[in-house]
């Protein structure tokens, strides 16, 4: 065979062997490439936390602990808490309030039993259990409303907010944590706990956030409820 033959032969054995490598590479890459589905309308419906599926769990916003908040301004916690407690009324959601060792600690703070007196009334008192789901009445009253989104804050946020939100995703709920209506002693409390939660699968969000999921059209009469309660107790607070 000539040389140019040869060259010829070989630069053309070599492309087309080439070109099938490629071929199969790309038919491997394509077959092996994770799918990604659409969610359905069920899937979609549980990743939003609304009015009509969601419950509000305030954990041990109690006299003693709300003075053990050192990470973040405890006015700014009180503000927080208080949008939930009444966004919960406003609205008419199901809240839960919970105390522990009332009789160490206290009891609810002032501004919860003046927002929503029935639900401090009828609160889930316990003992020494770090985990408020360890109070079989609460577990059970919880279950009553069959809803599977939980919208939860809680003092300290290293224990008992911490506790809160762990055993609720292991009942099977889906939780959103409001990080500014929890505190703990440290600022480094808060990240690590909101690290590790966010791991675990909780949304951890601003009380902002977590009202306008809830409400998203303050256009409207139901939205002006939530604007108002956003402005009275976050904005103009921090504006001053």
């Amino acid at each position: 065979m000539a040389s140019a033959d040869r060259r010829s032969f070989f630069g053309t054995t070599t492309a087309s062997a080439l070109a099938a490598t490629l071929s199969v590479a790309g038919a491997a890459a394509l077959s092996t490439s994770p799918v990604q589905a659409a969610p359905s309308d069920a899937q979609a419906q549980r990743q939003r936390f609304a009015l009509g599926n969601s419950i509000i769990m305030l954990v041990d916003h109690q006299l003693g602990t709300v003075n053990w908040v050192k990470s973040q301004p405890r006015e700014q916690v009180i503000g927080a808490t208080r949008a939930l407690a009444r966004m919960a009324v406003d609205y008419q959601m199901p809240l839960v309030l919970t105390t522990t060792m009332e009789e160490m600690v206290g009891t609810t703070i002032d501004d919860l039993q003046k927002i929503a007196p029935d639900a401090y009334a009828r609160r889930f008192k316990r003992g020494g259990q770090l985990s408020c789901w360890d109070d079989p009445a609460l577990a059970s009253g919880v279950q009553a409303f069959k809803r599977k989104n939980i919208i939860l804050a809680g003092l300290t946020t290293d224990i008992c907010a911490f506790w809160a939100a762990h055993d609720a995703l292991r009942l099977g709920y889906n939780v959103m944590l409001v990080a500014d209506a929890c505190g703990a002693l440290t600022e480094m409390a808060d990240r690590l706990t909101f690290d590790r939660l966010r791991d675990m699968g909780v949304t951890v969000c601003g009380i902002n956030q977590a009202q306008t999921e809830l409400v998203n059209n303050f256009g409207t009469p139901e939205g002006q409820k939530a604007m108002k309660i956003n402005m009275e107790e976050i904005i103009s607070k921090l504006m001053k």
